[in-house]
């Protein structure tokens, strides 16, 4: 992280080892607030993110099945680490830490702050490789034609497509999807290069009124765009640090 990370991540590693139970407000660029109970982050929120929910809900995280109790994990914990993400890259001023009540959350819910810092350093380097082609507030578009006859994008990639309108950006898509800032840039940028959608000062060949490549196919010529479920281990991604283990137990790595 940059020097004011290090300010951040100082506050929070102290915040852990008093075992401190309440809430560290942020002001600026995105206002919000990170939550501890006994140490461990249970939520964080940013009004520049979707909302996050503070509890795990019922059913009690030990009466589910491995897989439902980790989709159950992931989606309480993905809404706030992309806040703290948020508030750690929008250079937001945290305020004196208020000690108070929280709500009561699942013990799997807590999240070890190593370990939220480590993941929000590996997010930081990932989006940095991104922001040559896109930021989650660049203004993207659907391209008019494809560069071959057929295209196949994953259900989620598909949900962001047909969403998509002039001008809209990354994060404006996370809204209406209520998915991460995170998530749904990584989606746009494997749309862009795809050749799905174009990002601003990238035009369209056909807004440019620039034929297709040698031997490609036009609008006339497009064929389908298949939605489906991607296959495991279809993905490629630059190696990136490894955060802690995290949840414990059978949930680990």
């Amino acid at each position: 992280m940059d020097g004011y990370g290090n300010l951040i991540a100082g506050r929070l590693r102290k915040l852990a080892a008093a075992g401190s139970t309440g809430t560290l407000p942020f002001s600026g660029p995105g206002d919000g607030a990170i939550h501890f109970h006994d140490g461990q982050v249970v939520y964080a929120e940013s009004a520049r993110t979707p909302g996050a929910r503070g509890d795990c809900g019922p059913p009690p995280l030990a009466a589910l099945a491995p897989l439902p109790r980790l989709a159950a994990i992931l989606a309480v914990t993905e809404p706030t680490v992309d806040a703290a993400l948020e508030l750690m890259s929008a250079e937001c001023r945290y305020a004196r830490f208020r000690p108070a009540r929280v709500p009561a959350a699942d013990p799997a819910c807590g999240i070890p702050v190593d370990w939220l810092l480590a993941e929000v350093t590996r997010r930081q380097w990932l989006l940095g490789q991104l922001s040559a082609v896109v930021t989650a507030d660049t203004a993207v578009a659907r391209n008019p034609e494809l560069s071959s006859p057929g295209v196949q994008v994953s259900a989620r990639q598909w949900a962001v497509l047909i969403r998509v309108r002039p001008g809209i950006t990354p994060r404006a898509l996370a809204w209406e999807l209520r998915r991460s800032v995170f998530s749904t840039t990584a989606e746009v940028y494997r749309l862009l290069v795809l050749r799905l959608l174009s990002a601003a000062g990238q035009p369209a060949r056909a807004a440019a009124g620039e034929p297709g490549p040698a031997g490609g196919h036009g609008p006339a010529l497009i064929s389908f765009i298949r939605a489906v479920p991607r296959a495991p281990g279809t993905t490629r991604r630059p190696p990136r640090p490894r955060p802690p283990a995290w949840p414990p137990g059978p949930l680990a790595g």
